[in-house]
């Protein structure tokens, strides 16, 4: 049997690409660049915003597109030019907001930089709670204050969330999930190295496979040739859609379920090590090369 090729691979950042302590090691960072010598298309796709992730790929020193939010938008990383994005309807934003907002959370809007001008609105008449202290402080976003957030306008609004203890993200999650069901995306992702949970609310057409696709038509890149790698439950769409969906070790079980691949875990470099036996393998298709002539 002939081995399948894979054109483009999707990296997601936290629990996949980086360590647990939030590094890009080098063994990591030169299976990447091998990765990219070889032809391959690499995609990062985060739910992170551009951000929050530039210095992660400064680390990596790979400037290509790129899918943050979750999916919710797709950057052309090298020129700063948004390609594509999916925001939350501004009435459903209020509403969502209001509810958090009763609840007692301080609201993270995450704005369309390029366009609002700061990364996230934050509500000021609500408390901030300890961990969303900690979060903004380990982040180098550009937060601007809004009295309230049930009652904004809402026209750049790429995602909602707060950050809180595990326990109070589950109570509010079931309250979204019972108020508003299949009209918003709601998740809960937890951040090791920041030691928070953030639950975030989307318009529901987002997700990563999504933003991925966008930039695989982009470069003539079909689904079954691409191979993805993540850990968490916003991976799942891309993990079980990707012609190779592969969850590291360290990866949640929903994740490990949609995978077609188990690797080790980012504290073992399982990245670098499966990339290195990717392109040792031959396994890769150079973008531009027909299925004739890589044959």
């Amino acid at each position: 049997m002939v081995a399948p090729t894979y054109r483009m691979i999707a990296i997601d950042l936290d629990g996949t690409l980086l360590s647990p302590e939030g590094k890009v090691t080098e063994r990591t960072k030169s299976a990447i660049h091998r990765c990219l010598s070889a032809g391959m298309l690499v995609c990062f796709a985060t739910g992170r915003n551009w951000t929050e992730s530039r210095a992660v790929l400064e680390m990596v020193d790979h400037h290509h597109h790129a899918v943050f939010a979750g999916g919710a938008m797709v950057i052309d990383t090298q020129s700063d030019v948004t390609l594509h994005r999916q925001g939350v309807d501004a009435a459903l934003s209020r509403e969502v907001c209001g509810v958090l907002e009763e609840n007692g959370h301080a609201v993270l809007a995450l704005q369309d930089t390029g366009a609002a001008g700061v990364d996230y609105l934050v509500s000021d008449e609500v408390p901030l709670n300890v961990e969303t202290v900690h979060w903004m402080s380990i982040t180098s976003a550009k937060v601007h204050h809004v009295s309230r957030l049930s009652t904004y306008s809402h026209e750049n609004t790429i995602r909602l969330g707060i950050v809180a203890a595990p326990e109070e993200v589950g109570k509010v999650y079931e309250q979204l999930q019972q108020r508003f069901g299949e009209r918003v995306l709601c998740q809960r992702i937890f951040v090791p190295q920041a030691g928070v949970e953030v639950l975030e609310i989307f318009d529901p057409a987002v997700n990563k496979w999504e933003g991925i696709l966008h930039v695989a038509r982009h470069h003539g890149v079909e689904p079954q040739q691409l191979s993805a790698i993540g850990d968490d439950v916003n991976d799942v769409p891309m993990l079980s859609q990707a012609g190779l969906g592969v969850a590291m070790g360290n990866a949640r079980e929903v994740a490990k379920t949609a995978a077609k691949k188990i690797i080790g875990s980012n504290g073992e470099e399982g990245l670098a090590a499966f990339l290195e036996e990717l392109v040792a393998q031959h396994s890769v298709q150079p973008i531009g090369e027909t299925d004739e002539a890589a044959a």
